[in-house]
């Protein structure tokens, strides 16, 4: 059974109920599928929601065959409340939407593509398949705050096949059945499955920390956010 994804029908919301389907003990604790979750699993580049499911905290979160697993501390049944960390998530959609808009406003300056994306723990770093020096640089960081002053809306789309074929997004790759396209009006179109803000001021700031060569490019360290104010 597929799991109704709750953070995309709505990625502010913090708290749900739904029903155990399954639970397995594992190593390091419980595998607990339930019908619906607000839970976002890690992939494409983000990392997973945290937070509580009745009294058990969930440690990791990842897809499986459409199911979304939740690694539990403890055992669970019958109905559950649960709570994502809302600080680590809106922490997560400030990066996350702070690196399409860099990332689109350099292919689109430099026709440069994005070749691997990472949102660590402290930095997000981008790697591009050109060079960048730093005038470069520090003008694409004006750039991108002066999008963000813009409060421009982020529009979220699932466009048919014919659609697609016509539609100019970025991807690493060839996607097929239902793709997911991210839409930052003027500054980035790309197919992306992770959680995003509404609109560009909340991203509040985006600073650009360096740039080195990586590979046959440049690799970016950047923050957003709550971060880049820190």
């Amino acid at each position: 059974m597929t799991t109704q994804k709750l953070f995309y029908e709505d990625p502010y919301q913090t708290e749900f109920t739904a029903q155990v389907l399954r639970c397995e003990q594992r190593q390091g604790g419980w595998d607990v599928v339930l019908d619906r979750s607000c839970f976002y699993p890690e992939g494409g580049g983000q990392p997973c929601d945290t937070g509580t499911l009745g009294l058990a905290r969930v440690t990791d979160v990842h897809e499986r065959e459409g199911e979304i697993v939740h690694r539990c501390t403890a055992p669970l049944s019958g109905r559950v409340s649960g709570r994502i960390d809302w600080a680590r998530r809106f922490d997560l959609m400030q990066q996350h939407s702070g690196e399409h808009i860099v990332s689109g406003l350099i292919h689109a300056l430099y026709g440069y593509e994005n070749v691997g994306f990472h949102m660590g723990a402290e930095t997000i770093t981008i790697d591009l398949s050109g060079e960048l020096d730093e005038a470069a640089l520090r003008g694409i960081e004006a750039q991108a705050n002066a999008y963000l002053w813009r409060d421009e809306p982020v529009q979220v789309s699932w466009p048919t096949a014919e659609e697609l074929a016509v539609l100019p997004y970025r991807s690493k790759k060839a996607l097929t059945g239902a793709v997911r396209i991210v839409t930052f009006p003027g500054a980035d179109c790309c197919a992306c499955c992770g959680t995003h803000v509404r609109r560009t001021g909340e991203i509040g700031l985006v600073r650009l920390l360096s740039c080195q060569r990586f590979r046959e490019g440049v690799r970016i360290e950047m923050l957003c956010g709550g971060r880049a104010l820190a």
